[in-house]
């Protein structure tokens, strides 16, 4: 009869080393995974919140900019209409509410423009600005008693242009 194989006390120690090991190993690859699935998850979330923030502020900005484009094309027209002077009084009352919402928005939409964009987007908004610019002294001629309507069109019909563009540019990135 054959004799049973009796482990030594080395093949023993060995076998409970090894059996820690694996413990242990399980234990901290089971934490290393949670940890990078964690990190996955946090990455994720923070590129949504990103995204989120972007179309929040392309949405304000394109409200910002077409409502003030919006109201100085109405008190043009109002005015060169020779509409009576409660119509003009709001038109511009209005129109002046949406110059001092955008000028208070102004200040930070260049970081924000180019934190979610970039420099070419930053660039893009600077040459805006000026034909913005332009059309509002058009307008405020107008408004002063310039009876000079015609390259007043012309730059309100600019600045809209150019801002139409530039929104949708925002939109495509």
């Amino acid at each position: 009869m054959k004799e049973k194989y009796k482990p030594d006390k080395n093949t023993f120690y060995t076998f409970i080393f090894n059996l820690i090991l694996l413990l242990i190993t399980f234990a901290v690859g089971d934490s290393y995974i949670n940890y990078k699935l964690l990190n996955v998850e946090q990455t994720r979330i923070e590129q949504q919140n990103l995204i989120q923030q972007k179309n929040q502020f392309v949405n304000d900005f394109a409200n910002s900019i077409q409502k003030r484009t919006y109201l100085a094309e109405n008190y043009y027209y109002n005015k060169k209409n020779n509409e009576n002077d409660d119509v003009l009084k709001r038109s511009w009352e209005d129109y002046m509410k949406a110059v001092i919402f955008w000028n208070e928005n102004n200040l930070s939409n260049p970081i924000f423009i180019k934190y979610y964009f970039g420099n070419k987007a930053q660039e893009d908004f600077n040459n805006l600005l000026p034909k913005i610019v332009k059309s509002h002294e058009k307008i405020l001629a107008i408004r002063d008693g310039s009876t000079d309507y015609g390259d007043t069109e012309q730059a309100m019909e600019e600045a809209k242009h150019e801002s139409f563009v530039f929104t949708e540019t925002l939109l495509e990135y």
